[in-house]
């Protein structure tokens, strides 16, 4: 099997969240064309194309407004004896980015990611 990917993936430093809507995600993974969310699905889920923001307070970084669709979503451990939140893996791509939100990316990368996933 070979790997789509344009961009290498990197780990990301604990605490850093993808907003969908109201709801955070934990970012398991990122590069400059998409993501992997851990995300907890109540009621609802997303649309496959949606708006997210990047969010790491120890960083005071936040990135407004990403566009991504969902290409994958996996349930994460589906014999958990508590089913009344189901935890899912989001993998997203990002869609078309502004020069400014390329740019914050890049940052966000390089000053929060621990290696390469």
């Amino acid at each position: 099997m070979t790997d789509r990917r344009r961009f290498p993936r990197y780990r990301v430093k604990d605490g850093a969240l993808a907003f969908i809507g109201a709801v955070p995600g934990a970012i398991v993974d990122i590069s400059e064309g998409g993501m992997a969310v851990h995300y907890a699905v109540f009621g609802r889920e997303p649309d496959r194309n949606l708006r997210l923001d990047i969010f790491l307070g120890s960083d005071d970084f936040l990135l407004k407004d990403i566009p991504a669709s969902i290409v994958n979503d996996s349930t994460l451990d589906p014999d958990a004896p508590f089913r009344a939140v189901q935890v899912k893996r989001f993998s997203l791509r990002f869609g078309e980015l502004s020069d400014q939100q390329k740019s914050s990316l890049r940052y966000f990368i390089l000053h929060n990611t621990v290696s390469e996933a």
